[in-house]
């Protein structure tokens, strides 16, 4: 009964959770010492817990035997109770313990919706961090960045066949994802065109103007993007056009409205001052 899948666990692509992992490796992982020890009566919690303090590589099965790592231990443990989806984001968005991002990045390219796995992978292609990698019968070291972009690219990693994941370009044309993705090499693109910007307007007729930024863009944090819009919005070509080649383009509007905009604003605002007097 402890290799059960939980009851209330759903199941995942039409399946049981656990059939995610081919047969014969299931099996290994039962009979291992590690699986009988560590993992029974787990919780979610407890799980991100023993990937914090006991797994130190990332990989599937190793050796003659076959023997699985404890990594492919919790992934099964975690597809067997059923983890929820804010844990699992919660466990991707981990940037205190490299190997719990690890194992909620491996476990949401198992169970998740192609459109969540890019979004919510995608941010982790930033991440720098070294991990070790157990081979069937070698070590290599790998970063992690490296290993998200496996997760995305290749049909099997850690020896476990991966759902089939549909190119992004398709998600796009269908509408489940937003453009293209915004690397940090584009963002860094963006924030230097912006601070070039920002050189040439305190030389000419925008000195002593307050910088605008789009409000929703700037609740994202990305200031480096909203300082690229209102470059385009007052008039840069080149910012409209690194705008128009990122999908981002219908966040430049006509500059000409919003003067005329602030203009109402700043009219009502002096209305309301003299109705008070």
């Amino acid at each position: 009964m402890a290799n059960v899948t939980d009851p209330l666990a759903r199941p995942l692509h039409g399946t049981n959770p656990q059939n995610l992992i081919e047969y014969i490796t299931r099996q290994k992982i039962y009979d291992s010492r590690y699986w009988k020890e560590s993992c029974f009566g787990l919780t979610a919690s407890d799980v991100a817990e023993r990937a914090a303090t006991q797994v130190r590589a990332v990989g599937g099965a190793y050796g003659s035997n076959g023997r699985p790592t404890r990594f492919v231990c919790l992934v099964l443990k975690m597809l067997q109770i059923g983890v929820e989806d804010d844990v699992v984001d919660e466990l991707v968005g981990n940037e205190d313990f490299k190997y719990v991002r690890a194992l909620g990045a491996f476990y949401l390219r198992l169970t998740g919706r192609p459109a969540d796995v890019y979004a919510k992978l995608e941010p982790s292609l930033n991440d720098r961090r070294r991990l070790r990698r157990r081979e069937a019968f070698s070590w290599e070291s790998t970063h992690v960045d490296a290993f998200v972009d496996d997760l995305l690219r290749c049909d099997r990693v850690c020896g476990i066949a991966l759902p089939r994941l549909p190119k992004r370009e398709a998600l796009v044309e269908g509408g489940y994802l937003d453009g293209p993705r915004r690397s940090a090499v584009l963002l860094a693109k963006m924030a230097k065109m912006a601070k070039m910007g920002d050189e040439e307007g305190d030389d000419g007729e925008g000195e002593g103007e307050e910088m605008e930024y789009p409000e929703d863009l700037e609740e994202e944090g990305n200031m480096a993007e909203a300082a690229l819009v209102r470059m385009a919005r007052e008039g840069s070509d080149a910012a409209r056009e690194a705008l128009r080649e990122n999908g981002r383009g219908h966040l430049v509007v006509d500059g000409d409205t919003n003067k005329k905009n602030k203009k109402n604003k700043k009219k009502s605002r002096d209305d309301d001052d003299d109705d008070d007097d």
